[in-house]
């Protein structure tokens, strides 16, 4: 016998006989005690529990809420990065918070890459002023870390628009340069015989970024949508957010 049919669905009251659920305890005519068993009466009322939420359904839980967060954590993460994008256009050689970072990579090409010609020496900065953010794109991507690689993504396209501003101060060579010396970019662009057209090189550049940029945020804006988030290379997984 199951718990269920141990336990009576109606209960005749002593003094007056009426029936009654057992989950009241008391009658619904007389309001007189039913006497019921503590046992009886406990069992009882856990059955209506039970029965009630399973009419009511499953409560949202952690897995419920995780679209909703996921949906407005990005959007707002989003018009931050937008935001934060157009100050590029707001004002001319901007320079970011990022740009820092950006800078003693920069740095560190030249050192580390000094070793291969005056070419490669002076190329080095802006091949490792992309070469961090994307080491750590890969090292996300590899752990499933959905926003970090996209963030990494961004950063990328972030360095090429710092980059398209230093390209473009190749011939007035008015930004201030750490340590002094020449300019890396009026040297490649000389040693390349694109001198002469810095302002488009600089445009490329600066396009190459946007794209880079766009990219990252339409990433982000799907994993937003989806409804499981998107593991590259899978179509899904539990990449972070």
């Amino acid at each position: 016998m199951t718990e269920d049919e141990a336990l009576p669905e109606l209960v005749k009251c002593p003094y007056c006989g009426a029936a009654n659920p057992p989950d009241s305890g008391f009658c619904g005519l007389c309001q007189k005690n039913l006497r019921l068993p503590p046992e009886v009466l406990a069992g009882a009322r856990a059955r209506k529990t039970l029965r009630e939420a399973a009419a009511a359904g499953p409560a949202p839980g952690p897995a419920a809420v995780r679209p909703a967060f996921r949906l407005w954590g990005r959007a707002a993460l989003i018009a931050g990065l937008f935001v934060f994008y157009l100050q590029w256009f707001r004002k001319e050689n901007y320079f970011s918070f990022l740009d820092f970072v950006n800078l003693a990579a920069h740095e560190a090409g030249h050192i580390f890459l000094g070793f291969f010609g005056r070419f490669i020496m002076m190329l080095g900065g802006t091949i490792f002023q992309l070469l961090m953010p994307a080491v750590c794109l890969f090292h996300l991507l590899r752990r499933g870390a959905n926003i970090g690689w996209q963030l990494c993504l961004f950063w990328i396209g972030e360095s090429l628009l710092n980059i398209s501003i230093y390209a473009g101060d190749a011939i007035r060579q008015e930004l201030p340069l750490v340590g002094g010396g020449e300019h890396d970019w009026t040297y490649l662009l000389t040693a390349t015989g694109l001198i002469a057209r810095t302002e488009g090189v600089s445009r490329f550049i600066f396009f190459c970024g946007s794209a880079v940029v766009a990219a990252s945020l339409w990433l982000i804006a799907r994993d937003a949508l989806a409804r499981e988030p998107y593991e590259f290379g899978r179509g899904g997984g539990d990449g972070f957010w």
